[in-house]
């Protein structure tokens, strides 16, 4: 566990000191402690396997600790519960909302996945909580108002304490999310919003939460915090206690004096923010920020929360555990690699639509296929979202620019293609780093040239800033999910062999080659 403060102890002597010097002792009041519990991209990690806990460990954990506290804890998630597992997808994150409510979750905010299955289910997700979903810069952009599925902030009282929960939601999820699937809605700048309700909170509460799916990372030279979650704390006066997600860090820091926690993924960790306050002082007097490692070896599993997931793997496990075949060779996949499976299924796609190229972001795919069996509980932890095939007419030159934008980008991962070999010049100057496109029948790109392209509706939509696609001619939803695609091939096949091919050449890679023999 990594602490601000050694241990809770150092807290109370902190807010004892400055009582002792400002009050006399007779005047001195009591003091309450509001204990904040985090989590974030959770995505559906139900089942306890490796590093992940599981919900009923990470249940019997949250209850304990709530317990040293029981009337000033808060437990809160930083967004992105529901979509990432089979566990969860299958049931389009109804086992997580039963999980989180059994616990007594407090409040939730949106990430970027909580979109993936469209507002309709969000909104079935919303009604089913008995905690409310806080984000106030998501608005609806035909009431230029709060959308109807979130509250901006929530209120809540604790040992006579007013508090206010304020959600944000990362302005990343509007290309991040499927576009198509947000486009009713706006994304606002989070301290731009913040600055705007101040004033309402500070009317009625006396401590005010930022819980944010605004990512965030430390900076390995001199420990400070980057990326959103830093730049909203920089612009931002009168936050006592920041939460952040999507970036699937782990850190408990202070940033502009303010505590500030991420706590990994998959519940494999949890934050802790303490804030010391005393009544009328209006004013945060102490605090302390943690991160505590999930040991699931030492954990103990809720009873409860073990029977609500008995009852959904019931339900479940006789679509998951569907054989569709097999593989002699592992598919592995790292999103920032042109990879085995990324090869693969995009070839599978190409074929399938009868298309010259396929073009697939490197997100779309979130873990490898071992080798040996393959079930249909894999293919939905390979492939999480529903995406369907969208088929396309684009010219070279714009299938280039895709290329140009998808090799090697770090922000989004690497994409994934099919149906020609592309040489890549990592030294040249951006938009010059393609060197050579040659199709499958040995013939060079021409810029000019019509192709018939296959990608996803994601990417077709503009999704991971995708935005070439608005040019191209004939943009044909086939509403083919890219799941059932790539189960059918593996059904049809029932034993794959592939061992991938070169496909992309780097010029590193080249001149590595190249050079002479000492």
């Amino acid at each position: 566990m990594r602490n601000l403060y050694s241990r809770p102890s150092i807290l109370v002597l902190a807010l004892l000191l400055v009582l002792s010097i400002a009050l006399p002792v007779a005047a001195a009041p009591s003091y309450v402690q509001v204990d904040i519990l985090t989590v974030n991209d959770y995505h559906g990690a139900l089942a306890e396997a490796g590093k992940n806990p599981g919900a009923a460990k990470l249940a019997g954990w949250l209850r304990a600790e709530r317990a040293k506290n029981p009337e000033g804890t808060l437990i809160l998630s930083a967004g992105d519960m529901f979509q990432g597992s089979p566990d969860s997808n299958l049931l389009y994150g109804k086992t997580v909302v039963d999980v989180m409510n059994n616990i007594g979750f407090t409040a939730m905010t949106l990430g970027n996945h909580e979109f993936d299955w469209g507002i309709d289910t969000l909104k079935v997700r919303a009604k089913q909580a008995r905690f409310p979903f806080v984000a106030a810069n998501i608005l609806d952009n035909k009431t230029n108002k709060a959308a109807d599925f979130a509250k901006p902030y929530m209120l809540i009282e604790k040992q006579g304490v007013k508090i206010a929960i304020v959600g944000m939601a990362t302005p990343e999820s509007a290309y991040k999310a499927s576009p198509k699937l947000v486009s009713g809605l706006t994304f606002a700048d989070p301290a731009a919003t913040f600055r705007e309700l101040l004033p309402e909170l500070k009317r009625q509460a006396d401590i005010v939460i930022v819980l944010s799916h605004l990512g965030g990372a430390i900076d390995q030279q001199n420990g400070a915090l980057t990326g959103e979650a830093a730049e909203f704390i920089e612009k931002s006066v009168g936050v006592d206690a920041l939460i952040t997600g999507h970036s699937h860090e782990g850190y408990a820091i202070k940033a502009q004096n303010v505590p500030v926690v991420q706590a990994r993924y998959n519940g494999r960790a949890v934050g802790k923010i303490s804030l010391l306050y005393v009544p009328g002082s209006k004013q945060v007097l102490a605090s302390s920020a943690a991160l505590i490692e999930m040991d699931p070896a030492i954990l103990t599993a809720d009873i409860g929360v073990a029977k609500i997931l008995d009852a959904a793997k019931a339900e479940i496990d006789p679509v998951k555990n569907i054989v569709l075949g097999k593989t002699t060779h592992p598919l592995s996949h790292d999103r920032k690699q042109l990879s085995l499976l990324g090869q693969w299924s995009s070839d599978v796609i190409r074929k399938a639509v009868g298309a010259d190229i396929a073009l697939q972001n490197g997100g779309g795919l979130r873990t490898s296929i071992p080798m040996g069996t393959v079930t249909m509980g894999q293919l939905y932890e390979v492939m999480p979202f529903d995406n369907t095939l969208v088929t396309a007419e684009m010219t070279g030159a714009q299938v280039l620019s895709v290329l140009e934008y998808g090799i090697r980008n770090e922000q989004i991962g690497m994409l994934q293609f099919a149906g020609i070999k592309v040489i890549y010049d990592a030294s040249m100057p951006a938009g010059k780093r393609v060197v050579e496109v040659v199709m499958s029948d040995g013939k060079p790109l021409k810029l000019e040239g019509k192709y018939k392209v296959v990608t996803n509706d994601f990417m077709a939509s503009g999704g991971d800033g995708f935005t070439m696609f608005k040019d191209a001619q004939n943009l044909t939803d086939t509403y083919q999910p890219v799941r059932d695609v790539l189960v059918d091939a593996i059904r049809r096949q029932q034993t794959l062999n592939f061992v991938g091919d070169d496909r992309l050449t780097e010029v590193w890679s080249i001149m590595k080659q190249e050079k002479p023999a000492a």
